[in-house]
């Protein structure tokens, strides 16, 4: 049988629980994004990396000529 104050204080304890988790959650997806987004960068350099040495690869053999 649930009592008037003891029902209100689980229900407190409860919601109260509920937005911890979900904070929890926006932290996380936040810390995803930020770490996927950091890979997306490294990737955009490291194919700006490629680009530019076949660039110059291609510079030199024509140079060579």
């Amino acid at each position: 049988m649930d009592r008037g104050p003891n029902k209100a204080e689980r229900e407190a304890a409860f919601q109260k629980l509920q937005s911890e988790r979900a904070a929890n959650d926006l932290e996380e997806d936040r810390e995803r994004d930020t770490e996927e987004r950091q890979e997306r960068k490294q990737i955009r350099q490291e194919e700006r990396d490629e680009r530019e040495q076949a660039r110059q690869e291609e510079r030199e053999v024509r140079q060579e000529q």
